[in-house]
């Protein structure tokens, strides 16, 4: 049964979004004079720090116990680059959950934020980069079935690797998720995501990844792999638009979906290589 979250208080999370927003109007218009350009691939590229606002849509199936309900989540993403080495995120999520509870719970509205504070280059050669980031998922969920019921630290390592001349693009993503604090009658959460990444350019504008997920659960013991599939397109050289399928292989993780799809679109404030 789904518990009543204890989110962040009305008043900090106000706080939190007036800077944060205000952080990235103030680099987001220092990055229009930039001089930096960027490859049509870069959005996908998790080496590359580029000032760019996103707008995606997807949406899940789940089987839990039994339940099958569908997870419809649109995500309004923005990513400030600071410098060289280090950029900032911020996820704002609206949700609608179809799954049935014993409550009348509301079953669309704002979901947990996102918010990354650190993404660090540890190192860049001419044809890899490692890369770092800290986020933290803060219990924002207007209805308990919309998010975790949980704050959360994830810290992520990226390995990124040029397999050729051509732009062929392999990397490596390590991540874990750690609950912290937030409703004491939610379970905990605890478990890794190790994503091997494979970009392969079809043409100047238009690429293919491909993206196994594997999950391993350190609360109930389970694990869990997905599969991704995206195919993206540059229709102009500031807009990236693609279109992403996915389903679970195996597994007895919750994160584990049967089937899943993705819309989105992304939009670069820098000038991009003619």
């Amino acid at each position: 049964m789904v518990q009543v979250a204890e989110g962040i208080k009305p008043d900090d999370l106000k706080k939190l979004l007036i800077i944060s927003l205000l952080v990235i109007q103030a680099a987001g218009l220092r990055a229009q004079t930039a001089k930096d350009s960027v490859s049509e691939t870069a959005g996908d590229d998790p080496s590359q720090f580029f000032t760019r606002f996103e707008f995606f849509n997807e949406i899940q199936h789940h089987t839990n116990s039994g339940t099958d309900f569908y997870f419809n989540q649109t995500t309004l993403r923005a990513i400030v680059k600071i410098g060289k080495r280090f950029t900032t995120r911020l996820d704002v999520p609206f949700v609608y959950n179809s799954i049935a509870t014993e409550k009348d719970y509301q079953p669309f509205g704002l979901s947990d934020i996102s918010f990354r504070l650190l993404g660090y280059k540890i190192n860049q050669s001419k044809r890899s980069a490692t890369t770092a980031s800290m986020e933290f998922n803060l219990n924002t969920a207007s209805s308990p079935v919309l998010g975790t019921g949980k704050n959360m630290l994830i810290p992520m390592v990226t390995y990124t690797r040029a397999l050729n001349q051509r732009g062929l693009l392999m990397a490596i993503v390590f991540q874990e998720v750690i609950s912290f604090s937030g409703d004491e009658n939610r379970e905990d959460i605890s478990y890794s995501k190790i994503q091997p990444i494979l970009l392969y350019p079809w043409t100047r504008k238009m690429w293919a990844v491909v993206a196994p997920e594997l999950y391993l659960d350190y609360i109930n013991g389970g694990a869990s792999m997905n599969l991704e599939g995206r195919i993206a397109y540059a229709p102009a050289k500031r807009i990236n638009v693609w279109l992403q399928v996915g389903g679970g292989l195996f597994g007895d993780f919750v994160p584990r979906y049967q089937w899943g799809g993705e819309i989105g679109c992304r939009y670069f404030l820098f000038r991009i290589r003619p």
